[in-house]
């Protein structure tokens, strides 16, 4: 059997599927590698210019004012910028990196038109769209897979040579699963070589995460194998092989994610981002027509700590400002929430679907692995949240002790972190 098994390998490696093939998927894989890369250090740039261009926006507004000027009318103007570091993997698998927000500025006012000013996308519901090394592999893999294997045991029986296999004191089943696995550990390894190269170029940590890439690689490889195994069952000839599981390929890789996308919109629509700034703009303009003190009776619902701080009823007054933006905010909270609820039920309806189609379930775990899934962007969303928080109850008293530009310590900010 080794015998046999050797001059398989020999025969397999000779055919011009396999060189054309291989080189083809490692050209691909490394112009996709370097592409990720690409589009990763872009980001990392912008990233690493943040702190530097917020300090530079914030001198450009304070140094020209006189030191008397009040420090509450320039934190309408003052953006503080908020990132999103990427992961180590995230070259690997872009995901929907590229156009959800990574440095998001915000100011002390209404923080959800600020937060929802873009829509927000489900990596899932996409088609595979950035050419990374996660597309190499989900998309352009299986096609070396299907041909290599489309003709295994049919050839054999157009051939002529399956009864003289059937002859040999040879388990013929044996054979053609031993056939299947050296094809699979075939098409494996270019995949390989592009998962070391990977690591060398991006510097990758050789942690679980690896390992479970690797492991998921391989799984995958052999899940297209054993669906050419079964294709083979059919006895049909070599021509309706390749077509069945080209149809498959299509089905599964390209048909089956615009599926899930038209049946998950269907199923859980979603209101337009513009929507919830509207209700955001609308709950703060309509308090400029109503009774000062029902405002702020709203604001001191949420922020007691400041009731006992007297608000002139005779002018206008920063304090009042914002507690009409945060009137804004309130007035979007359930439709904020309702939104969220939305999006986290299509994003576990669409997990459950999936599973019909092996290429979104992998897809899915490499954008999981490099965090540039859709709960990583919500996870920095909130952060972000949580960070407008800590700004406004910094700059609270700087607002209501009505201060002046020269009596704030602007460097005293808080700074916002968070990182895949």
């Amino acid at each position: 059997m080794s015998r046999i098994l050797q001059i398989e390998l020999i025969l397999l490696l000779r055919g011009r599927a396999v060189a054309m093939g291989t080189l083809l998927l490692l050209v691909a894989g490394v112009f996709a590698l370097f592409h990720g890369r690409t589009v990763i250090a872009r980001q990392q740039a912008t990233i690493a210019a943040s702190p530097a261009l917020q300090e530079e926006e914030h001198r450009a507004i304070l140094s020209p004012l006189p030191a008397k000027t009040g420090a509450g009318d320039q934190l309408y103007y003052l953006f503080f910028h908020t990132v999103r570091e990427p992961s180590a993997w995230a070259p690997v698998a872009i995901g929907q990196r590229d156009v959800q927000a990574f440095n998001l500025k915000v100011s002390n006012r209404a923080l959800y038109e600020q937060l929802f000013n873009a829509e927000l996308g489900n990596p899932l519901l996409a088609a595979f769209g950035n050419f990374d090394l996660a597309f190499v592999f989900v998309v352009l893999a299986p096609l070396l897979v299907i041909a290599i294997t489309f003709n295994v045991y049919s050839q054999e029986r157009e051939l002529g040579t399956w009864d003289l296999v059937r002859a040999q004191p040879l388990n013929p089943v044996a054979l053609l699963a031993l056939k299947f696995v050296l094809r699979a550990l075939v098409s494996w390894l270019p995949l390989a070589v592009l998962l070391v190269l990977a690591t060398v170029v991006l510097d990758l940590p050789l942690d679980g995460r690896w390992l479970m890439v690797a492991v998921a690689t391989l799984a995958y490889v052999m899940f297209w194998v054993a669906a050419a195994a079964a294709v083979s069952w059919w006895r049909k000839s070599s021509d309706v092989n390749v077509l069945a599981l080209l149809g498959l390929w299509t089905v599964s890789t390209v048909l089956g994610p615009a599926l899930i996308n038209v049946a998950a919109a269907a199923r859980y629509p979603l209101p337009e981002a513009l929507e919830l700034t509207v209700l955001v703009r609308e709950g703060y303009h309509s308090s400029w027509d109503r009774p000062l003190p029902d405002t702020m009776a709203e604001f001191y619902e949420r922020y007691p700590e400041w009731k006992d701080v007297p608000i002139p009823l005779d002018r206008y007054s920063n304090g009042w400002y914002y507690a009409m933006q945060q009137r804004g905010d309130e007035a979007a909270r359930p439709a904020v929430a309702r939104y969220r609820q939305s999006l986290e039920d299509r994003e576990s309806w669409v997990t459950g679907v999936s599973w019909l189609f092996p290429p979104a379930v992998f897809q899915r775990a490499l954008t999981t692995i490099a965090r540039t899934d859709l709960d990583a962007y919500l996870a920095y969303l909130d952060s972000v949240t949580d960070y407008h928080e800590r700004l406004k109850r910094h700059f609270f008293p700087v607002i209501f002790s009505e201060m002046t530009v020269a009596e704030v310590d602007w460097s005293a900010a808080p700074r916002h972190q968070h990182r895949d």
